[in-house]
């Protein structure tokens, strides 16, 4: 069996080597309480795991002070206006969507779209 380390070895070389291992163990933690067992099983559920591991270190490595999108900006008396951080693409990267499409291959669509079976 893969462990989520060895996956994120192989997924995200540069994630591996820019954090330490109880960072990275840390972050496997977190990324368990969130992963389903119940969707993903064996390999499956480490390499959803790693996924949502990496998702989670990159976006620990980026700038807290990050600003959302501009939704707004004046040229005259000079105005700019930013959509919320937490909300916008800024939050998005390539391994939360590869956890997305590991997670649409394994659940029912209907699931997916409003959350409950029709």
């Amino acid at each position: 069996m893969v462990t989520t380390l060895q996956w994120i070895s192989d997924i995200a070389p540069t994630i591996d080597s820019n954090n330490s291992i109880e960072k990275k163990n840390r972050f496997i933690t977190i990324a368990k309480g969130e992963v389903s067992n119940t969707f993903f099983t064996g390999d499956i559920y480490n390499l959803a795991v790693a996924y949502y591991t990496c998702h989670l270190l990159e976006l620990s490595s980026r700038d807290g002070n990050s600003r959302g999108i501009i939704t707004q900006e004046k040229e005259g008396e000079l105005s700019r206006s930013y959509g919320n951080a937490t909300t916008s693409i800024v939050n998005t990267t390539q391994y939360l969507d590869s956890y997305t499409r590991l997670l649409k291959s394994r659940v029912p669509a209907f699931y997916i779209t409003n959350g409950s079976q029709n």
